[in-house]
């Protein structure tokens, strides 16, 4: 990110003249050219007093409620300004950014070998340089595959608020990003321990990403963020709970870091659309057996279409594969003793949308004269169920994903909405259920158990509304 480039975006998005920024700035148009097209940099005295005056002009014209979402483009990974002098911080830290890199490249500065290196501490200083080191090598490196290699410590007290309630990333500008993201234990003792993930982190995730999970046999140290061959940030804490993050950018030291990760115990445990496939194609008989063997629960986090027929799963364009396997997968978790969690807020929206989804196929509309008939499918099933607790509701508000135990496995499917980012991340099951449990407590859900009769005043309350 050059200031030309920084300054000429930001009017853009201010949507003012750039002789009003010229005036603003006690520049003349000439001036303001120079810098726009990179001939000119602010001299060191002037670098403080441009970068303060700058960033007023911009917070003042750009503020607003939700500004942050005019920025997104340019800084694809952001947070949202509660105050204008959020905003008027964040462009202070950027301007200087942009200058110092224009500065580096004038005088032919190598900051690769810069022996005193660089750090940020303090909630603030590493929130803003997050988003800004991020956001440029996103921008930057547009054309070219990402690789990213993290243990960001989502969980840490130092770096909770940053990663879970301010952090927004823009999914337009990621697709070429892969994040990579290691974790040792379980979900739940990873989280415990400030690195790792979670369920709610592999929902965001996927949506913005190509997410691949890792499992690590053991601790890998000191949490970090890797873009292989680019930049490592390493992230720390003081005594007192301050954040600290560390930016390296010595090539030689990335390459060692990359392979000395890689030869760690660690395992990919993430597969997409054309890994299933090829697990299909070669493993025929295992898929068989766990058909037979029937799926011990599911819990959906999104409406799949466990009810269609197989015509209409064959009347899909997709893999012939995933097809023939997956109307057999349905009958087996609906005929054998499954028990199926279904999320209320899918069913509200099944009554609009009437799409049902079948993963790493897509999503079948069902017209809205045949939602009732669909939704009635189901009382073949609740009048064989003996026990009465197959069927039930739950309300959560976990996202885009399903989560299928299968004996010692734990499968949870993921997707981003559009069907390009969906992966099936392959757990032990004592990795995931102490999480999955503790969501499922009676303070965070309520479950529902439903007999025929209920699933029919219930269905017939739910798709009341489209009728009207």
């Amino acid at each position: 990110m050059n200031l030309g480039y920084l300054l000429d975006e930001l009017i853009n998005i201010a949507q003012k003249p750039k002789t009003d920024f010229a005036i603003s700035m006690n520049m003349t148009p000439s001036g303001l050219s120079k810098i726009l097209t990179g001939s000119r940099l602010p001299s060191l005295k002037e670098k403080k007093l441009f970068i303060q005056q700058a960033a007023d002009y911009f917070a003042e014209s750009i503020y607003s409620h939700g500004c942050y979402l005019k920025l997104i483009n340019l800084f694809p990974v952001i947070y949202n300004f509660k105050a204008m002098d959020d905003l008027r911080t964040f462009l202070t830290y950027a301007l200087e950014f942009a200058i110092d890199n224009d500065t580096a490249e004038a005088h032919q500065i190598n900051l690769e070998f810069n022996k005193r290196g660089f750090f940020y501490l303090g909630t603030t200083p590493v929130l803003n340089l997050l988003c800004i080191i991020l956001s440029h090598y996103i921008n930057s490196c547009s054309d070219e595959s990402l690789e990213v290699y993290s243990t960001i410590p989502t969980y840490d007290p130092a770096y909770s608020d940053i990663f879970l309630k301010t952090l927004l990333i823009n999914p337009n500008k990621c697709t070429h990003v892969t994040l990579n993201q290691f974790f040792d234990g379980s979900i739940h003792e990873s989280s415990i321990k400030g690195k790792g993930i979670s369920l709610n982190f592999i929902s965001f995730s996927q949506r913005g990403f190509k997410l691949n999970l890792w499992s690590a046999a053991s601790d890998l140290g000191q949490p970090f963020l890797l873009i292989k061959g680019k930049l490592l940030l390493m992230f720390d804490s003081q005594i007192d709970g301050t954040p600290l993050l560390i930016p390296i950018i010595h090539r030689s030291y990335l390459n060692l870091f990359y392979n000395s990760l890689m030869n760690k115990d660690v395992q990919k445990i993430s597969y997409g659309r054309d890994e299933v496939i090829e697990f299909l194609q070669n493993n025929a008989e295992v898929a068989a057996q766990v058909l037979e063997r029937g799926i011990d629960s599911v819990y959906n986090f999104l409406l799949i279409g466990y009810l269609l027929e197989k015509n209409e799963i064959e009347s899909m364009e997709q893999a012939q594969e995933i097809k023939d396997f997956a109307w057999p997968l349905f009958q087996s978790i609906l005929n054998k003793q499954t028990q199926i969690f279904l999320s209320r807020k899918d069913l509200d929206q099944f009554a609009t949308s009437g799409k049902v989804i079948i993963p790493f196929i897509g999503t079948y509309s069902i017209p809205t004269e045949q939602r009732m008939a669909y939704m009635q499918r189901m009382n073949t099933y609740l009048q064989a169920d003996e026990h009465g607790d197959k069927f039930k509701i739950i309300d959560n508000k976990l996202n885009n994903m399903a989560i299928i135990y299968i004996e010692k496995k734990c499968l949870i499917y993921a997707f981003d909405g559009e069907y390009a980012l969906e992966k099936i991340h392959v757990f032990d099951t004592d990795k995931v259920k102490p999480m999955l449990d503790r969501l499922m407590l009676p303070s965070q859900t309520t479950a529902l158990e439903f007999s025929g009769e209920l699933w029919q005043a219930y269905q017939e309350d739910l798709l009341s509304k489209i009728y009207v």
